[in-house]
């Protein structure tokens, strides 16, 4: 439970589900008025559907034997659920609802879910991964050579028969609302189509919410049954069992370490739109890709780009295209550099991709003088001309230092990076080219301090020393350390106890973030600046005491502190909340790097969206992100798992980072490392919950609604061109 705003480094998992709320039945003998199902039915109706409150509260509880909470009782339940003005979550109109509707008939693990309750009646051993085929590919099975992020199966999974529609509903009842039908039901009818093979199960059992909603249309009513029934949570009832539970310390999974997580990419970046402008070649390359390869369900191989990117590209996986050809001839006015191709790809980036054949086009296109904005342009992967080189550049070292003379005479942008926060010094060390090179490019760039700043994937491009008769080249091509613990224990003679070693390091957070306000440069032993471990700090003491789980003396405690009796002054607070972003705004008037990135491949405005409470103030929290993206946090940056700013804020259930990093411009069609869409990373966060943990899935779930809606625009299966197309104004 998100209890406050500790801004805690990472999701805990609930301290107990002996609430009010979450309990079973009390020993009195008096039912419950929520139960944990009933408050996962009011969350996602409330998120799914334009019922009001006191609708879904009818739906719900439409058949309970039991009291019915009233409407205040609702009003808080939503509150405690989905935190304070929870409005903005509810979709606007039946346009928004349907789209979320269609969005979750897409989803491979709501589909499975969904399926499962079906046939319910035929359970599978727990010790199972539920599969609807009796011969399920490798990939679904469990074994140690594969990521449990992998589970969400393809679609080769769900079943593909067609059902024959339900003859069983009363024809008044088909005829019921006809002017609604004709007007509205259009926007519900592929959600019906998709889920029509669970249509037998629901269609003959929609009397009660008929007479319930009976202002609606037939087709909303039954896409609010099959909402209610068939989409279930697709939780994990043995999660809360699954490990023990240490006295010494309390249960801590950070958000940098959630096994939920993507993995990391083992070389470097998979295709990025500099690698299409060589589709063809790359794909004569590839050998045969086959759907049940990990490669291919991750999405890794060239299959989606072979097949999605056709003309107008440039480049398909048939060649280079007529309209390029024309492109590159020569007129009296020379080459024509301006167009851009659909990825943002100037002719520039072409020549360079192409290799050494375009060579004679590229230093005749520099002579043009080409304008600043086309010189250095880059591309939606943040990539310039010299990110995209071809390899066949680096095996002609005379020809690279030409090139690169050429651009300073130009004053190209050499400190540009790309998404990956690699500038071209990152790419000599990738491609092993000598140490007197990477030298040289240092000295044309006149030592550009982004040339020397650390990646994603924790390498720092420095002058090389070569040492005779090694090419250090080969020996550190990459420099990547070893994975290493999210918290560097000290070297101190005796350990101390968890509570008074948590207390410390909270202590030293703080005071680094003062002495980096007088030091931007500075960096802890995690590689951190000032901007994460700011966002890592607990500003108050309350918010101490109940991240660590101690007692107002600061010792250990067992006693779960009830909600109703939280302190006011908790880190989630306005006035905690005003203290860390004026802390933020020092931080970045003294120079602090936006987009500086720790060991572990995170970027400051990555730990934000991760750690931002939002169970109290729910404004200055967007404040800060928002700041950072003014500041120049280039807010589509990647982790070396492939994951954005936005996935991390989803994984983490913080849906109003969610919401202000979508309006600030975030890609909400772009993949991770194990292929998931930001709509798949919602899903298998929920898969991987307990079944008491109803807040967590309910913010999940918000955050899964609303970029599925009509603002947040998010799709399931985002194309080749979605993720990495240009995005029109």
């Amino acid at each position: 439970m998100n209890f406050g705003g500790a801004s805690p480094s990472g999701l805990r998992p609930p301290v107990s589900s002996a609430s009010p709320s979450g309990s079973n039945n009390t020993t009195t003998g008096r039912p419950q008025l929520w139960t944990p199902s009933s408050q996962r039915k009011v969350s996602r109706l409330y998120l799914y559907t334009t019922l009001s409150l006191d609708k879904i509260m009818a739906v719900v509880h439409a058949k309970s034997p039991d009291p019915v909470p009233g409407i205040e009782s609702a009003n808080k339940k939503l509150n405690s659920l989905l935190n304070k003005q929870p409005r903005w979550l509810h979709p606007r109109n039946e346009e928004d609802m349907g789209r979320r509707l269609d969005e979750l008939a897409l989803s491979p693990t709501r589909t499975t879910s969904s399926w499962n309750s079906i046939n319910s009646q035929a359970r599978i051993p727990n010790n199972s991964i539920p599969s609807l085929n009796q011969n399920p590919t490798p990939h679904l099975m469990r074994n140690n050579g594969i990521s449990p992020t992998l589970e969400v199966p393809p679609f080769n999974q769900f079943p593909t028969q067609q059902h024959t529609p339900n003859r069983s509903v009363p024809l008044q009842q088909a005829r019921a609302a006809p002017n609604q039908q004709q007007n509205n039901d259009g926007v519900f009818q592929r959600f019906l189509r998709s889920t029509s093979f669970m249509s037998a199960s629901t269609d003959c059992t929609t009397g009660t919410l008929h007479r319930l909603l009976n202002d609606y249309s037939d087709a909303y009513v039954k896409s609010v049954k099959r909402l209610v029934k068939r989409y279930t949570a697709p939780i994990n009832y043995r999660g809360a069992s699954l490990s023990p539970i240490s006295d010494d310390e309390p249960s801590h999974s950070t958000w940098m370490n959630d096994s939920d997580s993507p993995p990391p990419l083992p070389n470097g970046p998979d295709h990025l739109p500099g690698d299409f402008l060589l589709l063809d070649e790359l794909s004569g390359q590839q050998p045969p890709c086959f759907e049940e390869t990990e490669q291919h369900i991750k999405k890794s191989c060239l299959c989606r780009p072979n097949e999605e990117i056709q003309e107008p590209a440039w480049v398909t996986v048939h060649g280079v295209s007529n309209g390029v050809h024309r492109m590159l001839q020569y007129s009296k006015d020379g080459i024509k550099v301006e167009d851009r191709d659909p990825f943002g790809n100037t002719i520039l980036h072409l020549m360079a991709a192409r290799g050494l054949i375009l060579n004679d086009y590229l230093f005749q296109a520099l002579l043009l003088s080409p304008s600043p904005h086309i010189l250095n342009a880059q591309n939606t992967a943040g990539q310039t001309l010299l990110h995209v080189l071809h390899r066949s550049w680096f095996y002609n070292e005379t020809f690279l230092c030409e090139l690169l003379r050429s651009l300073a005479q130009r004053n190209f942008d050499f400190g540009a990076r790309d998404h990956y926060g690699r500038s071209f010094s990152h790419i000599l060390l990738a491609r092993d080219v000598s140490p007197d090179m990477r030298n040289f490019f240092l000295q044309v760039c006149q030592y550009n301090s982004n040339c020397t700043k650390r990646d994603a994937f924790n390498v720092t491009p420095t002058l090389a020393e070569p040492t005779p008769g090694i090419n250090r080249a080969h020996t550190q091509a990459m420099d990547l350390d070893p994975p290493v613990p999210a918290s560097v224990p000290e070297e101190d003679g005796d350990i101390e106890p968890y509570h008074v070693s948590a207390v410390t390091q909270e202590a030293r957070l703080l005071q680094f973030i003062g002495k980096a306000s007088l030091e931007s440069h500075l960096e802890d032993s995690e590689g951190r600046n000032g901007l994460h471990c700011l966002a890592a700090a607990t500003l108050s003491k309350s918010s101490v005491l109940h991240k660590h789980g101690l007692d107002e003396q600061g010792e250990p405690s067992d006693r779960p502190r009830r909600k109703d009796r939280a302190p006011k002054d908790l880190d989630s607070c306005t006035e905690r909340y005003n203290l860390r972003l004026s802390l933020l705004e020092g931080l970045l008037e003294a120079d602090a790097d936006p987009n500086h990135y720790d060991i572990h491949g995170y970027t400051p405005l990555m730990a934000f969206a991760a750690q931002l409470p939002e169970d109290d103030d729910y404004k200055v929290g967007g404040k800060i992100l928002h700041k950072l993206v003014e500041a120049g946090a280039d807010i589509n940056a990647r982790n070396r798992s492939g994951e954005t700013a936005l996935h991390v804020a989803v994984r983490c259930g913080r849906k109003l980072a969610v919401k202000q990093l979508v309006e600030d411009g975030a890609s909400v069609h772009a993949r991770d490392a194990a292929g998931r869409s930001v709509l798949d990373v919602a899903d298998i966060k929920m898969k991987s919950l307990g079944g008491q943990d109803t807040e967590q899935y309910a913010h999940l779930e918000a955050c899964r609604a609303w970029l599925s809606g009509q603002t947040g625009k998010a799709v399931q299966n985002p194309t080749v061109m979605q993720e990495w197309g240009v995005t029109m104004a």
